[in-house]
């Protein structure tokens, strides 16, 4: 990493939509904390990331924001999969070891302290979560809106957990998108907590953390040596697939198709051919936005 920390990030949204394999993709040399069985998902581009299983380990957050704080400084990201699961538990425990109110009270303090070990660490840290709705909260005398939000138990933190995060991103869906139709958002949000102090990301995304750190050229992104080398491939496609989409009716698998053969006879495996495919048409939907910014702001005055 540079002098600069790292990138403290909530990633949230519904079941299945592609949230841990993102994290995945993003930091294969980063350190996994999650509930057993969490990242076979994995499996989809086969690589198999440092893990540790909190169920077989039997990991509360104390012992999750003691990891943060040790391993900080040897892995270039740690993600958190599943943060919402892990909160239930903890509540859990909670309210065997503490009577009525001090239970909530306790939990509270020990989400806090992990927010804070991950706001403070010296890497990048992602916390993958569910997503609840926005409801009206408290108790009859004092009750209120709060909008839809990471889901963590009680009503303090959906709003307090994600208020020193850098970037809290939201997965929605969008039938128009290139690949995985699920983007991230960012941008404001009257229903749902969104958005980016560092300001270096779209209003929506690709569900592609790398390819936005890398254009905003912060650190700790490198892909460990032996997937190193698609780092060429992508570059290479991403820029024959931005001139393409520069055309009305943009021919993506035209682009694609060539390319198939050259990895094969190199020894790519074909689920690496798909993460290379993936990360070089994200990186290319990205840099025409970024390319496009200021025009789309002016126009829209």
């Amino acid at each position: 990493m540079s002098e600069s920390k790292g990138v403290f990030m909530i990633l949230y949204g519904g079941a299945k939509t592609g949230k841990t394999l993102a994290t995945v993709r993003a930091f294969p040399g980063g350190l996994f904390i999650t509930p057993k069985g969490g990242l076979t998902c994995a499996r989809w581009i086969d690589w198999e990331p440092k893990v540790i299983e909190t169920d077989e380990k039997g990991y509360g957050l104390p012992q999750l924001t003691e990891i943060i704080k040790q391993a900080q400084d040897k892995y270039p990201a740690i993600i958190i999969d599943d943060f919402s699961i892990m909160c239930q538990q903890e509540l859990q425990r909670c309210k065997k070891s503490h009577q009525g109110w001090t239970a909530f009270d306790v939990f509270n303090q020990r989400v806090l302290s992990l927010r804070d070990a991950a706001r403070n660490a010296n890497c990048h840290v992602i916390l993958t979560m569910h997503e609840q709705a926005p409801k009206e909260v408290g108790q009859e005398n004092e009750k209120r809106w709060v909008k839809g939000c990471p889901m963590v138990p009680g009503w303090q933190l959906p709003e307090k957990l994600p208020t020193h995060a850098d970037i809290v991103a939201r997965v929605v869906y969008d039938e128009n998108a290139y690949g995985w139709p699920y983007l991230l958002q960012t941008g404001p949000d009257n229903q749902y907590i969104t958005g980016d102090r560092l300001a270096i990301t779209p209003e929506r995304f690709p569900l592609n953390i790398r390819e936005v750190l890398l254009l905003s050229e912060l650190t700790g992104v490198a892909r460990p040596d032996k997937l190193a080398f698609m780092d060429g491939w992508v570059y290479d496609i991403s820029q024959e697939l931005a001139k393409e989409f520069d055309s009305k009716r943009p021919k993506v698998k035209s682009v694609l198709a060539p390319y198939v053969e050259k990895m094969q006879k190199e020894g790519v495996s074909d689920r690496w051919i798909r993460w290379i495919f993936a990360d070089a048409l994200d990186r290319a939907q990205m840099e025409k936005h970024n390319n496009s910014l200021i025009d789309n702001f002016i126009g829209s005055l």
